[in-house]
């Protein structure tokens, strides 16, 4: 079993609507585990756009990571 933390989140534009994060790390008070969730969902958000506006999901099918690097830095110039 392993010890876990959850954390409610009301949306502030619709009270009805919330979200329930889960963390591992017993270590972090509900302030830091809501902020790096938002660093987090940043991240996702980008790679969500890379994938679609980019087309790096279909677009490249090697298993190289230099094939990749190389693609993904063709994709942004």
């Amino acid at each position: 079993m392993v010890d876990a933390r959850i954390v409610c989140v009301r949306n502030r534009n619709n009270r009805k609507d919330w979200l329930a994060l889960i963390c591992t790390d017993m270590n972090l008070d509900e302030e830091d585990i809501i902020r790096i969730y938002g660093k987090r969902w940043d991240i996702e958000i980008f790679f969500k756009t890379c994938k679609s506006i980019l087309l790096l999901r279909k677009e490249y099918h090697g298993l190289s990571y230099d094939g990749l690097t190389a693609h993904v830095a063709l994709a942004f110039k």
